[in-house]
């Protein structure tokens, strides 16, 4: 069955996204709209809305001259991520806890948790990094709240894409501790703890992170 042009649209966005974050459309690459059209069977319409939304998000630069291309990051847009991430990350903790504690189901969020365990003891570096950032998503759903989550929606795209740079040099087994103590104080319903934490586990990621991109992300 023909997708409908939302559909298409949404789809070509996704598969865009996913080229830029895994890396295999790296920053400065031009996305010109022909090429695109044939490598993922759509037209230049869904082609065209897919490359605004990647800039209004961060994910493409346009200018006259160049047309579109994968923006370039540089280390004070991960210093800006993480100011950001402080503010919505610990609200959506912090109502994450509220809603557990009204009885909310968690079992998304344990799941999730035990995934990023499973994988510890012996998978790939990116595998890793991807479900850790799955408990994130899914105290983000917990959370249940709408406008956080859209507000949310560049911010992921962004964390994923900076830690896909580095996963091999992430101390995943430090990551899945402090997911477990902040997801015992949501389990629990302990609202200005989970906050606390999740404070802690974001801030507390910020200097490595910065220290381990130095050497591939300019100034």
């Amino acid at each position: 069955m023909a997708l409908d042009d939302d559909s298409l649209s949404r789809r070509v966005y996704a598969q865009l996204r996913a080229s830029i974050v895994s890396g295999r459309l790296t920053s400065g690459t031009r996305l010109r709209e022909r090429n695109l059209a044939d490598e993922l069977a759509a037209s230049r319409v869904p082609i065209r809305e897919a490359i605004l939304r990647l800039e209004a998000e961060g994910f493409v630069q346009t200018s006259p001259r160049r047309g579109a291309t994968v923006a370039h990051l540089h280390l004070t847009d991960v210093e800006e991520l993480y100011d950001v991430r402080l503010a919505l990350e610990v609200q959506a903790a912090r109502l994450a806890a509220r809603r557990a504690g009204g009885g909310a189901a968690t079992d998304d969020l344990g799941r999730a948790l035990a995934e990023a365990d499973a994988l510890l003891s012996g998978g790939d570096e990116a595998v890793i990094a991807e479900a850790n950032a799955s408990v994130h998503d899914r105290i983000l759903e917990l959370a249940g709240n709408r406008l956080l989550t859209s507000m949310m929606r560049p911010v992921v795209g962004r964390d994923r894409w900076i830690f896909g740079m580095i996963s091999a040099q992430r101390n995943a087994f430090r990551t899945c501790q402090e997911h477990h103590q902040l997801c015992d104080a949501i389990f629990s319903g302990d609202v200005e703890l989970a906050a606390a934490l999740a404070y802690a586990h974001i801030e507390g990621g910020r200097r490595s992170t910065i220290d381990a991109l130095r050497s591939i992300l300019p100034d």
